[in-house]
């Protein structure tokens, strides 16, 4: 509890003075705190820039790269196994309504023995449960 309150009151004193520092400097010599604040914002950005291309290559490849060939895989095995439909299959036979057929709609039957096709990118694919008795 003590450390917070110092830790505060410490960051309070730091903005403080840069507040003053900030405004001393905007009065006397305004030209020079422009110069410092765009020599700052741009070596902020070639930092960013460098830290941005570097992540980029090296974290996004291997975790993106197994996502990739699991959609692959997964839309080449889908496509054999169930061609695209085409438009003449949708196209409805016109329906009469009246109030009794209006109150019970039969919704269409799905063909449920076709399974989505999973795969399992990550994980304990070997490792059992533990199950209560």
């Amino acid at each position: 509890m003590i450390r917070q309150r110092i830790g505060s009151t410490f960051a309070l004193v730091v903005l403080l003075f840069a507040f003053v520092g900030f405004g001393y400097k905007l009065a006397n010599d305004p030209g020079s705190l422009f110069s410092q604040l765009l020599f700052f914002a741009i070596t902020a950005g070639i930092i960013f820039l460098l830290f941005k291309f570097l992540t980029r290559n090296s974290v996004n490849s291997s975790t993106n790269s197994q996502y990739r060939k699991s959609v692959a895989q997964s839309k080449k095995m889908y496509a054999k196994n169930n061609p695209s439909p085409r438009r003449t299959d949708f196209k409805k036979k016109p329906v009469k309504t009246t109030k009794t057929a209006a109150s019970s709609k039969v919704r269409p039957l799905r063909d449920r023995s076709k399974a989505p096709h999973l795969t399992v990118i990550e994980g304990k694919k070997g490792k059992k449960k533990k199950r209560a008795f």
